[in-house]
Order: C-alpha cells, then sequence, then structure tokens
C-alpha cells in the first residue's frame, strides 16, 4: 500500500488537495467512527473525496484483517465491492483505482500466503466503485427540500 503522496504548492492551492499518510488513515479508522463498519465485509463506505484512495486501501485491509479466519478470494471481492470514491479530479481516482488493486493483492497474499488471482473481476469493482465527480453537487442534488438526503 502506498505510504505517502507528492503534492505540489500548486495542487494544494489550486484544488485543496491535502493527503492522508496510510498510517493516519488507519489510525482514523482505528480511533474513529468506522471501527465497527470495517469489521463487516459488506458494510458500505463512500469516501467523498477518494483522492488518491488511502483511505479505502486502509479499509480494504482492515476488512480483510478483521476476517481474515474465513479469508478467501471471494470474500476480498465481497470487502472490494462495499468500497465507492468519489474525486473531482480524473488523475485522482485513476490512481485510487491503482492503490486498491495493489493493496488487495498485497494484503491477500500477505494474509493468505496465495496470489489473488481473480484480478479481472477487482478490475471491473473498482472502475464502478470510484468514479470521477463532485460529491458537493451529487450531496445536493441527493438532498430533499427539507434538507434531509433521500
Amino acid at each position: 500500500m502506498m505510504t505517502y503522496c507528492q503534492v505540489s504548492k500548486e495542487q494544494v492551492k489550486k484544488h485543496a488537495q491535502i493527503f492522508t499518510p496510510a498510517g493516519l488513515c488507519f489510525e482514523m479508522i482505528l480511533q474513529g467512527g468506522i471501527r465497527e463498519t470495517v469489521q463487516g465485509v459488506d458494510k458500505t463506505i463512500l469516501d467523498p473525496a477518494v483522492g488518491e484512495g488511502q483511505f479505502p486501501c486502509a479499509e480494504l485491509v482492515m476488512k480483510m484483517f478483521y476476517n481474515i479466519e474465513r479469508l478467501d478470494e471471494e470474500l476480498a471481492l465481497r470487502a472490494l465491492k462495499s468500497l465507492y470514491g468519489i474525486d473531482i479530479q480524473a488523475w485522482s481516482v485513476e490512481r485510487a483505482r491503482e492503490h486498491l488493486l495493489l493493496t488487495l493483492q498485497d494484503a491477500y497474499r500477505f494474509f493468505t500466503g496465495k496470489e489473488f488471482t481473480r484480478l479481472d473481476e477487482a478490475k471491473e469493482i473498482v472502475e464502478e466503485n470510484m468514479i470521477v465527480g463532485d460529491s458537493l453537487k451529487l450531496m445536493a442534488e441527493w438532498t430533499s427540500p427539507q434538507g434531509k438526503l433521500f
């Protein structure tokens, strides 16, 4: 899994891009309110500013870890299917997809001692679940006149 990202001053200024180091992602998951969510393989998590995928990668590793006693390729794919991300930058989404696929392979190999062989299926999942878009505009579209999400 990627441990750091290079961010230019221009990216920070123009797009307010700040990338969270992997270790901090894990710490935030463990200390924050989504620890129970990552324990469930099928529980959905959306990252509305996915960037290069640091949080979904950490969440994927945690989902696999918490279910290590029954981890197989099907369970790994189910965990991957539960992760969604949106980012306004197309290049960030592409990096997030790449990082998720690498993380899936590395974590699966680490936890099971086997190679992950269903990579084509995994690629389809990340193509569908990690998308380019403006999550703030999407949230506005999904909000009812009463200010509640549908």
